[in-house]
């Protein structure tokens, strides 16, 4: 994560009734910040896409497994990441930058997974992802408003 002015380490257990602890979390340090309460429930939104995606798909929804968030906070931009020493990623699933297409005449489609990245993508300003020594950082920014 780059060198940030103020920096928040949280570690949650991989449940997923601990992404409210974040998303208040978050919420706090964005106060602080100059986003509107529009900008400040998206950059909720993706956090919480993120750590759910952790839990869900690095640590398979199993429960005793570390979640590290990172929110750092400088003049310019709240820089975030989400970190697990679950399963990474797969590169293909990280270069798609188009979600299936939704079927309107199939409402039981319309909730099913595989839109989060591509949400997060749209919603932040920068994102990307790495893996080092088995642990897999999910980092994004947002630019903030002087």
């Amino acid at each position: 994560m780059p060198d940030s002015k103020q920096l928040l380490r949280l570690q949650i257990d991989s449940q997923l009734s601990n992404t409210t602890l974040v998303a208040m979390a978050v919420r706090g340090v964005c106060a602080m910040t100059t986003l509107s309460p529009v900008e400040i429930n998206r950059l909720e939104l993706c956090l919480v896409e993120i750590v759910n995606n952790a839990i869900e798909h690095a640590y398979g929804n199993e429960a005793g497994h570390p979640v590290e968030i990172c929110i750092g906070l400088d003049k310019t931009s709240m820089n975030i990441s989400v970190s697990d020493w679950g399963a990474s990623i797969p590169s293909d699933v990280i270069d798609s930058q188009e979600p299936e297409e939704i079927n309107p005449d199939h409402p039981e489609a319309w909730l099913c997974s595989g839109r989060g990245l591509h949400i997060v993508n749209k919603l932040m300003d920068d994102v990307s992802y790495e893996t080092d020594e088995g642990k897999n950082s999910f980092i994004m920014s947002k630019a903030l408003r002087y």
